[in-house]
């Protein structure tokens, strides 16, 4: 998810850069661009059935006394002939000001109108995750409460739990667990998930370290072209336990598997569909704990009847939102 959202955030502000280019140009160009005098000596104008495009060419020189020529911008065809004043910029000489050029800033209302949008539409989202965060803080309950975050692991009073670092390799034990049925993705692998390196065919792995320096457990995550994302629990030696598997991303709804492929649980949102929360529950369907994102961490509760590998399921859970495709 944080990998999807920063290549999302990427490509909006490339978006929005280009869509501010003219407007920002412009404006340079009308309030700070040099002053001068042009002869506007030919103007032609060609039109078909959609548009209408004057060209005008002629000669300028500026306050300093400067001389050029070429195309000028922002004129009609009846000003052959004229001496008119301009603006020159980074794109040319420029006649007739912001009002005559106002085309050119038709790009700026949308790119001013999507932070209002995107604020309003994502809102509610991020709201109500955090609002279930503050929940969660506020009853931990009688089992264990954990922040999690992409380096660490703390306790609801900031006490250290543990860390989480990228590990190089697999550990020692390693087997890699295959359980047969892992669905393939709803739709096929778009251009801007290949530019941006999301759902590539990949496997990497993360450790999750004691306070003592020893590995409590490792999360191996596996990212495909063609097949959901699934991830792995792996004890402190590199034994399976638990599989993670997404069934599908919208609406949000993971499997959790044992390596032998018997069903242990289940995770989907706890409100609404797209994420931000996750209800964990065992394979009869009784809720054993509650995950919930507030910024850049996630808040687990894991209630006191869990098993111990629904607990550490759990914490892989938030650990695999941090970082999955």
């Amino acid at each position: 998810m944080a990998r999807r959202l920063a290549a999302a955030l990427g490509l909006l502000l490339v978006i929005f850069a280009a869509l501010l280019f003219w407007p920002v140009v412009m404006t340079y160009t009308f309030v700070a661009g040099e002053k001068a005098t042009a002869s506007v000596t030919n103007c032609e104008t060609i039109r078909n059935n959609k548009s209408t495009d004057t060209t005008c060419t002629g000669t300028w020189r500026t306050e300093g006394g400067d001389t050029g020529s070429g195309e000028i911008y922002g004129l009609d065809e009846d000003q052959e002939g004229d001496t008119v004043p301009v603006r020159i910029g980074p794109m040319g000489p420029y006649a007739g000001g912001f009002g005559h050029s106002w085309v050119l800033f038709l790009t700026a209302v949308p790119a001013l109108l999507a932070p209002v949008v995107v604020a309003f539409s994502l809102g509610p989202f991020f709201s109500r995750n955090r609002r279930l965060a503050r929940s969660l803080l506020a009853e931990p309950g009688g089992g264990r409460l954990v922040i999690v975050t992409r380096d660490a692991v703390t306790h609801a009073d900031g006490s250290p739990f543990a860390t989480v670092r990228k590990a190089e390799s697999p550990p020692a034990g390693y087997r890699r667990a295959e359980v047969p049925g892992r669905p393939f993705r709803g739709h096929q692998r778009s251009v801007f998930e290949a530019v941006a390196g999301i759902n590539r065919d990949a496997t990497e792995f993360t450790a999750v370290v004691g306070t003592a320096g020893r590995p409590l457990m490792f999360v191996e995550a596996r990212t495909s072209k063609e097949l959901e994302t699934e991830c792995v629990l792996l004890d402190a030696a590199g034994a399976a336990l638990v599989v993670v598997r997404r069934l599908s991303a919208y609406p949000l709804h993971y499997s959790l598997l044992s390596p032998a492929g018997e069903a242990i649980g289940s995770a989907r949102p706890a409100v609404g569909k797209l994420g931000g929360n996750l209800l964990i529950r065992d394979a009869g369907g009784l809720p054993v704990a509650t995950a919930a994102t507030s910024g850049r961490r996630w808040v687990v509760r894991v209630e006191s009847r869990a098993s111990s590998l629904l607990r550490d399921a759990a914490l892989a859970l938030a650990l695999i939102q941090l970082r999955s495709d």
